[in-house]
């Protein structure tokens, strides 16, 4: 905390009053007030040679004396905010490990494997708040998911035509749509990270009701997917 503002954090306790010197995460915006000076701080290394999400940071570099030079930059940066690290917490000179739910390493990217799980795992929805939990698991892998909007329409439908939350219209299509996109989820493909310089083709497939598109470079005479993103089109007013 600035010094001038931890009075505005005093609390009453039977012992006295007090106030906090470190900024705790329970405070109303603390999270977002961090990721402002995470991306104020490293707006210069992110996407370059860091990726940052609130505490989550992973340095990433392509050999041995860049890893040296690119930690010491960041340590740089943390010593200048007067920013401690939690050695525990701390892994370096690692080839492959996990980054916000998803296993990263050198060459490729892995869906969260309990995320498919919690898709694999339901069951015929009766609840609107089931529907709408199953709509987020599938927006957790959309960037795996080829056609994923047009895949997810009947899920949408049956939360657009609900009127009552604690009665949804389940009914055969639906059904038949849950049932593929839990085939769809186990046989995700494993994305590549993007080389700096290399030329990306872009797949587009546009429906009435959604809108897809797909990237892939050419590596070694095959295309290898990047990344997938796919919306739903909303229809004229």
């Amino acid at each position: 905390m600035a010094e001038g503002d931890e009075d505005k954090t005093a609390f009453f306790a039977g012992e006295g009053v007090f106030c906090y010197r470190k900024m705790p995460f329970g405070l109303r915006n603390a999270g977002a007030t961090y990721q402002r000076l995470v991306d104020k701080v490293f707006h210069d290394q992110i996407g370059r040679n860091l990726e940052a999400y609130d505490d989550d940071m992973v340095i990433k570099s392509t050999s041995e004396e860049e890893m040296l030079a690119d930690i010491k930059e960041t340590f740089e940066k943390f010593r200048s905010i007067n920013m401690k690290l939690n050695p525990k917490k701390c892994s370096f000179g690692v080839e492959e490990g996990p980054f916000l739910g998803h296993l990263i390493t050198k060459q490729w990217i892995q869906a969260n494997l309990s995320k498919v799980k919690s898709i694999t795992d339901v069951e015929q929805l009766k609840m609107f708040k089931g529907v709408q939990s199953l709509n987020e698991k599938i927006a957790a892998l959309s960037r795996f998911l080829s056609k994923g909007a047009e895949r997810s329409l009947s899920f949408f439908k049956v939360l657009k035509t609900c009127t009552d939350k604690k009665n949804i219209q389940w009914t055969q299509e639906t059904e038949a749509a849950l049932q593929e996109m839990k085939k769809f989820v186990k046989i995700l493909p494993m994305l590549m990270a993007p080389v700096q310089g290399e030329i990306l083709m872009m797949y587009l497939t546009v429906s009435t009701e959604s809108i897809s598109a797909a990237l892939f470079p050419k590596r070694e005479e095959e295309q290898v997917p990047i990344y997938f993103v796919s919306r739903v089109l909303v229809g004229p007013s």
